[in-house]
């Protein structure tokens, strides 16, 4: 047979239990402090942004250039992740990041019909961040011309201490560790 729900009971079995159900939730929020502030990494992004877009031309030819740059957009963000450009980012670095590490710091993005590529590089160092990130933009922006035979590449915005800090996020993993 069925117990019916007794709200009696309920307040009954919490009343014993307050200790262990404030204790608890401090403990877990105690060690999730600690581990957010001492043991889990800093990590901080910067980003460049770069214009692809086609030479002026005649304004019958503008939307046909428009639309060819927003295409070359893809090819554009892979040859940015490709060992041409890493490898040499990598030698400008004296070797210090090898062309797995670089790649695994680099996401390139870019907006659906925006002829603009947005670079960004995650690192333990907030200056390192700004570093690489401008280095691949500038090695990018550089060999472009020989790998395409194209100078359509303009660097917009470069990282100069715009590195931010994306994790941890102290506010998130403290709620997280009261729940």
């Amino acid at each position: 047979m069925k117990e019916k729900f007794d709200l009696v009971k309920l307040l009954n079995i919490l009343k014993k239990n307050i200790k262990l159900l404030l204790i608890l939730p401090a403990i877990c929020l105690v060690v999730s402090t600690a581990l957010t502030f001492f043991v889990m990494p800093d990590k901080y992004t910067a980003s460049t942004q770069i214009l692809v877009n086609m030479k002026k031309s005649s304004s019958d030819l503008a939307f046909q250039n428009v639309q060819s740059s927003l295409q070359s957009v893809n090819t554009y963000t892979e040859i940015i992740k490709s060992p041409r450009i890493l490898d040499k980012v990598s030698r400008e670095f004296d070797g210090q990041y090898s062309t797995a590490e670089l790649n695994s710091f680099l996401k390139v993005t870019n907006q659906t019909n925006s002829q603009i590529i947005t670079v960004s590089v995650t690192t333990g160092n907030k200056s390192e961040s700004d570093k690489i990130v401008n280095r691949i933009s500038k090695v990018f922006a550089h060999d472009m011309p020989k790998i395409m035979s194209v100078d359509n590449v303009t660097i917009l915005s470069s990282a100069h201490d715009n590195a931010v800090k994306v994790s941890p996020i102290v506010s998130v993993n403290l709620v997280i560790s009261i729940i």
